[in-house]
């Protein structure tokens, strides 16, 4: 029986800047930073919000993975919950997080998306009340 969603992979073309921006921008927690594999090159680096269950991959495309290389930077819809939209919109900024898109309330809740690292774009949702 499946449980849970485990990871989700989001592709980046540097892990330790995007370790960085989930860390200490986003102040999501480390979980894992481990080679792939015995002298690999390449690093597994998990990081979740405090408390999640279900982690972020930060997984530098290799050969195994070149599919993927083109995904970096562009939107991978990923969706973040959170609570406080305007607070976290001030701190995030504040920090000089790139907002593509500034909150916008709708019907299913508010939400506004910014730019990572990367590049990659993410989606930041407050769910009504």
């Amino acid at each position: 029986m499946i449980e849970r969603v485990g990871t989700v992979s989001l592709f980046v073309s540097d892990q330790d800047r995007a370790k960085d921006f989930y860390t200490r921008i986003l102040g999501f927690e480390l979980r894992q930073d481990a080679p792939l594999y015995p002298g690999a090159a390449n690093r597994w680096v998990s990081v979740a919000p405090k408390g999640a269950e279900t982690e972020v991959t930060l997984y530098l495309p290799d050969q195994d993975w070149e599919h993927y290389r083109q995904t970096v930077g562009k939107s991978q819809a990923l969706t973040f919950n959170v609570h406080d939209m305007s607070a976290l919109v001030a701190d995030l900024k504040a920090k000089g997080v790139v907002f593509t898109q500034e909150p916008d309330p709708q019907p299913w809740g508010t939400y506004a998306m910014i730019r990572d690292s990367e590049g990659n774009q993410l989606i930041l949702v407050e769910l009504p009340k």
